[in-house]
Order: structure tokens, then sequence, then C-alpha cells
């Protein structure tokens, strides 16, 4: 009781303390469980660590490349061959984003996959109701997660679903029976997002089928389970065995290539991922600054209130009381904060929720207990209370009585001053870590990928018959806001399926290259994509089989085949049979992101056929002809309600997200870093000028100005904010190349960048240390001499 008395006790700060531990805490405690979150992946089976994805090793010309992915009899291949296997499965996703609808018309938007009968035995994920094994066996059957199942039947009965149709994308069309209901994948697991799992056998109805094939097509995601005591390298004899028996291993030599397989733990799939571990080191790093910089300031007002304690705790001991005592009196008080503060930091956690969720991409409470989150947060909070209890009641049990009696005033300036300095140094690394970090966000959203997209709209048309996506061209072109309009099969914010090359008459595969497939009239136009030499696709290219490719494949081939240009040559992709002759080439654009681009060279087909498109691009004389051009899709294409022309921007933005989250992150903690620096200045700057008031006071009487007082106090500030200032801004720039490092452009690290981010520290810190000494040395020191 006597302790929460004490809450108000004037020069005591207490309140000022539980704040700032308070959000500390709550940023900090966010990002801790952010860092774990990020390494708990596929960590929740329990026989997750032995569960391994199947790669496929290939290299071609002495180089060397590693793809998660492989053809479609691999997976059942090792089971076949290795008895150590004990399960194998292989799905592949075949559509993202489009609807399902019920025979009442709901629709959803959900993730469609193609998926064999083992998958549970492979994945133990919970089943709720239905025979998996035996609905993945079966044609148009498919499982569905719970929450899709709320979704179309309602929170009550969703198990009712099973045995009922649903539509993939428009109602009375291609129908799936529901055969089961799982409970959801995780969010921390490599297999989210896969939602509506369609049966294996369905693969016929959709699309090619190589589930039988050795090599190409390699398109499923393969996993297999070893028996308990097996490595990986105890595989290694039968997968060789395995490959004599199946893979024309002659013809790949010829072509120059040689193919492997390997299987690498699941649970080592993102958590050794070289960009999730940079952000977990880079996340972790924050939450230890922002813990770290309240605990700081914490103690730096404990300090700063000291000789207005000193004589109580020397009455105490007058009493009888011995140092455990005073420990005893120190850490009750420290406990007491610390709760109040979590207390304080719950409420701002539950107030600031969504913003929270938005920011880490995941909800709140999965943050705080998944795997061993909870117990890390609860041993931050005992180190917490370790160092605002121990570090105090040291201090207290060293003063000498008879110097707490005679009105102790020992300014521990050292140990004030060097608080202040880690607090400096903590702002400055997060100020100059958010200029780069927003820097180089502004370069990913507003460089130039090789095409212009400030005034293109991108239309998908899967699952939109052959007739409404001609009309929709047709009636699109007709708008006066609309420049022009053209298909195609790719979207070049996104990965594309590889082909290799190889030339007439010769067996060797040259490389791999990025298939843009097909483009429709005008393709180069509307993207705006230079051509480098030669011309574009004609009306009646589709009869003279060609081919344009990117200048990069020009260069390769220049080093790979000799050549002396592109232009007229003949080239086979192993997509396509024949010869096609190149008639022109063009500049490079990029594919996919800058933090994950699909750098290999690209070549594109020309096609007049809808059918054969995955979207129409629309170019407007300005986007504010959006709207318009939507109401005119909505009301021609009624195979998909949904459908709509989304901004190219937008689509190119999306791309940016963590990046985006990352921002907005470490400009909170920077703001509170900031915020919580200031507050121990401005307490440190109460102590001194309490302490020194008649010091000031004489040196005015003797002639010293207002600005000889205020240069007094920069003077002592400057002296430890310059160089805390400087180990902060050298920590930022050694965070900041470690994050930049991810990323295939990126924005200038320039020591301009350094100078300025702790140049605006420092005026910080002397605006505030201005407005804080001004009153007493505008004052008359009079005032201050009275009293002696």
């Amino acid at each position: 009781m006597n302790v929460l008395k004490s809450l108000n006790q004037r020069g005591q700060h207490n309140w000022i303390k539980i704040v700032c531990l308070a959000v500390g805490l709550a940023t900090g405690i966010v990002l801790i469980g952010k860092a774990g979150f990020e390494q708990s992946w596929d960590k929740f089976f329990p026989t997750s660590d032995r569960i391994y994805v199947v790669c496929e090793d290939i290299i071609m010309d002495g180089e060397y490349k590693h793809y998660p992915q492989t053809a479609g009899a691999v997976a059942h291949g090792i089971k076949r061959y290795c008895p150590q296997v004990e399960a194998a499965t292989r799905y592949t996703s075949f559509a993202w984003d489009m609807p399902i609808v019920t025979d009442d018309d709901k629709r959803v938007r959900t993730n469609y996959a193609l998926v064999d009968s083992c998958f549970f035995d492979v994945f133990p994920f919970r089943i709720l109701v239905g025979n998996p094994k035996k609905t993945l066996s079966q044609v148009d059957c498919c499982m569905i997660p719970r929450s899709l199942a709320e979704k179309l039947m309602g929170i009550e009965n969703p198990l009712d679903l099973v045995g009922k149709k649903i539509y993939y994308n428009i109602r009375g069309g291609w129908a799936l029976t529901v055969g089961g209901i799982y409970e959801d994948i995780p969010l921390n697991s490599k297999l989210h997002g896969m939602e509506v799992m369609v049966s294996m056998p369905t693969i016929t109805r959709i699309m090619f089928d190589g589930r039988d094939n050795w090599v190409g097509n390699d398109r499923y995601e393969s996993y297999v389970r070893l028996a308990k005591g097996i490595m990986p390298d105890d595989l290694k004899p039968q997968i060789e065995k395995m490959k004599r028996d199946n893979l024309p291993l002659d013809e790949l030599k010829k072509a120059g290539v040689d193919l492997g397989f390997s299987v690498q733990p699941l649970v080592d799939y993102h958590t050794k991922d070289e960009g999730t571990r940079r952000m977990t080191w880079i996340v972790s790093i924050l939450a230890a600054v922002l813990i770290g910089c309240a605990v700081m300031n914490y103690l730096l007002l404990v300090i700063g209130g000291i000789s207005q304690r000193a004589k109580e705790m020397a009455v105490h001991q007058c009493y009888g009381a011995k140092a455990r005592h005073i420990y005893q009196k120190v850490m009750t008080e420290s406990i007491v904060h610390l709760l109040l503060s979590l207390t304080l930091a719950a409420l701002l956690l539950f107030l600031f929720k969504d913003t929270i969720e938005e920011l880490v991409g995941a909800p709140l409470i999965v943050l705080l207990l998944t795997g061993c989150n909870l117990w890390l947060i609860v041993s931050t909070c005992l180190v917490v209370l370790l160092i605002t209890g121990l570090v105090p009641s040291w201090i207290y049990t060293h003063i000498p009585l008879a110097a707490a009696f005679k009105n102790y005033n020992h300014s521990h300036r050292i140990w004030k001053l060097l608080l202040l300095g880690l607090q400096f140094a903590s702002a400055t690394f997060l100020i100059i870590l958010l200029i780069v970090v927003g820097r180089q966000y502004r370069m990913m959203v507003n460089d130039d990928p090789g095409y212009d997209y400030s005034t293109l709209g991108s239309l998908l048309v899967d699952g939109v018959s052959i007739e409404q996506r001609q009309l929709a061209m047709d009636e699109l072109r007709k708008l006066s806001s609309v420049k022009g309009v053209t298909m195609s099969y790719a979207n070049l914010t996104q990965h594309q399926s590889g082909d290799n090359i190889l030339l007439p008459g010769d067996d060797r595969e040259y490389m791999n290259i990025a298939d843009l497939y097909y483009v429709g009239d005008g393709y180069f136009d509307v993207m705006e994509i230079p051509l480098v030499s030669g011309r574009t696709f004609t009306e009646q290219t589709d009869t003279l089989r060609e081919v344009m490719v990117s200048r990069k494949f020009e260069e390769r081939m220049k080093e790979l085949a000799g050549w002396d240009q592109a232009l007229g040559k003949q080239i086979i992709c192993t997509s396509f049979q024949g010869p096609y002759t190149i008639v022109g080439v063009f500049e490079d654009t990029r594919i996919g992101s800058i933090t994950n681009p699909d750098t290999r060279p690209s070549v594109c087909y020309y096609s007049r056929k809808p059918e054969q498109m995955h979207y129409i691009l629309i170019r407007f004389q300005s986007m504010d002809g959006l709207e318009a051009a939507n109401k005119l899709v909505k009301e021609l294409v009624t195979d998909n309600p949904d459908i709509s022309i989304v901004p190219y921007n937008q689509m190119v933005t999306e791309l940016y997200t963590d990046a985006h989250r990352f921002r907005t992150t470490v400009m909170i903690g920077g703001l509170v870093a900031l915020i919580i620096a200031l507050i121990g200045l401005i307490g440190y700057l109460a102590g001194e000028i309490a302490r020194r008031q008649k010091e000031i006071a004489i040196r005015k009487v003797n002639g010293a100005r207002i600005a000889d007082v205020l240069k007094l106090f920069h003077t002592d500030i400057l002296r430890v904010a310059l160089p805390a200032v400087m180990i902060g801004a050298i920590g930022a720039w050694y965070v900041a190349r470690l994050w930049l490092e991810q990323f295939s452009e990126k924005t200038t690290l320039s020591p301009i960048i350094l100078v300025g981010g702790a140049l605006a520290v420092i005026i910080v810190i002397l605006s505030v240390v201005c407005l804080g000494c001004y009153r007493v040395a505008s004052s008359n020191p009079v005032n201050y001499l009275k009293t002696e």
C-alpha cells in the first residue's frame, strides 16, 4: 500500500518512468513476438523434424542452380526407391484469388491447388469431417478449410457443406463436391494460403497432366517424411539408382545438363532463408534498442531523484534496516512499477491491435503465444525487473549515512550522462535507419521497371468465356479515356515459368529463360517497352513462327553461341515445337520485384487467341478513366461478377508490402525511442538546473548573459551527444547495409544521409536544452540567492 501511495511522491517522476517503460515494453514485446514468429515456421507437427522438401539440383554450363519444385513423378519415385521414406506427396497450385460459389450464389475469393491423396499422410492437419484419402482420389472432389466453410455456410453449421457442390468462379460452371473439411493451416507454415484442395486426378480437366513426368513440367511441390533416425544422406544411393532407371541421362548429358535431387528439412526452409534470418536479426535489435532505451530512461530518472531520496533510506537504516531490507523495498517498488507498466502496455496493444496486426502480418495473440514467444517475453520482463530493481538498490545501500543527513547531493553525472548517451545513440540509430528504409521504399515503388505503369490497368480474365473476353476488349477500345488495349499470358510483376533454349541441329541446352508465352496485338506499344532492334509482331505472325527476345537474351547467346546478333536466328524453346525465328529484340524489363527479381533472359510469342491469355492490359490517357472502364467491364463480363481492372501501380506497390511494414515499424520505433530519450533529457536537465541554480545565479550577477548560460548546458550535453550520435549513426549504417543486401537495386547509402540524420537529432536535442534551460537562464538571480 505504501508503494502505491509513493507513486505520486514529488521528485520521483514515477508515472513518467511507468509510462516510458510501458511504451518501450509494448513495442519491444511486439517485435520479440515477430522475431519468434518468424523462427517458428512449420515446427508445429509432431513429425516436423522428419518432413523434407524435395528439390531439384541442376548444373548447366557449370552453373549450379537449386529449385524447390520438381517434375510430377519425383516425390512418389523417391518413396518407391527409398524404403526409409514413410510417406510422400505432391501438390501444384492452379488458381489464386479466384471465387468459389455456392448454389445460393454466395461468393468467396480463395486459392486452389491440385493435391494428391497422400497429402495428409505427410502433413497431419486435423480432419474435422470426411475421408481425405478417398476424397482426393476422386475426380472433381475437394477438401476445404474450416474458415472457408464458415464463410460459405455460416459459423453455426460449417460442416454441413460436406457432400454439397460448390463451383469454380461461377454458379453452374465447373462443379466440385466437398468431401471433407480440415483445420486451417497455420500462418507460420510454408503451406499457408493453399485452401481448396482439389483431387489430383482432376488435373486432366484443367491442365497438362504431368504427374508421371521425370523431366520438365517441374511445377510440383514435393515432400517426403523420413523414418525415425534417417538422415538425407542415407537416401543418396537409392536416389542415384532412381535417376539411372528413369531419367534420360544420355540426352541430358548431350544437352549439357546434370539433373539431381536432394531433400531439405521443411523446418529450415523458412527459418534458414537468408532474408528471414536477416529480418529476424534486425527486428531483434530493434526490440533490444527500444526496451533498453526505456530501461535506461527509468534508471536515469531514478538517479536524477536520488539526492531527494537518500535521507529517506538513511532514516530506514537508522531504525535498523539492513541492506537486504533496502533491496526488498526497492525491488517491491520495481515490481509494482513493472506490473503497472505491463498493464499499460497491454492496454496500448489492445487499443492499437488492428494497426499492429497489419504491420506484422499476423494476429497479436499468435505473436504472443507462438512457439516459445511467451517465455521470451516473460524472460525479458524478468531482466527488466532485475535491472530496474538491483541498480537503484545498490546505489541506495552505498550512500554513507552521514552524507545522506548532510543534504546528500552527489550528482552521479557520469552515470546520468552515460545513460543519456545510450538513449541518444538508440534514437539516432532508429532515425537514420528510418531515413534509409524510407528512401529504399520510395525508390522501389517509383523505380523504372522498363515499362511505364503509371497509366496502365490489368484485368484478370481467368474464368471468363472467349466471347466475353473479346467483347470486353472491343468495347474498351471505344472509350475515349483508353489509349490502347492488348492481351498477355504473363503478369510482369510475377515470376515466370522457365524453358530451356536449344538451336536447330544441336542437342545442347544453352540456358534457361523466363517464358512470357503469348502477347497480343500492340503489346509493346501498350506496355511502352522500347524496341532495341528488328520489329514487333504483326497480325500474320502466328503463321510465321516468330519470336521476340530480350536484350539480355541476345547478349547471353553472343557469349554462349558466338552470335553476332539475334535477328534472323532460329531457336527452339522446350515448351514449343520446332524452330522459331527471332524478329525483334526488346529492352530488358523487370520480371518480379526488386526484392525477388527473375533475372533470366525472356522471350515472347504472338497470339490472337483470347483463350491463350490471362490478362487484358489497358493503357489509359489518365487513370481518371478507370472508374468508367470498370463500370463497362462489369456490365459486359457476366461470367465473373467480381471482375475489375486493377491499376498496375497498385500491383507494384503491393509487391513491397513487407518493406512498407518494416518502414512503419522502424518509424514507430524511432519516434518512441526519440520521445523516451527526450523525456530522459528533460529529467536530466531538471536535476542539473536544481543542482546548479545558485551557480547560474552567481554567474549572472557577474555579468553572464542568457546565451552564456545556455552555452554552459549546451556544452555539457554536446560532450555526450556528439559521440553518442556518432555511435548510433555507425550502428544504423551497418544495419541498413545489411537490410539493403536483400534488394537487387538499392538506394545509395550516402554519408550525407548519416550526417543529415545525426545533425537532425543534434538539433532536436539542443532545441530541447534551450527550451528547458531558458527559464532559469532568463530569471532574476536574486530569486535563487535569497534562500542562502
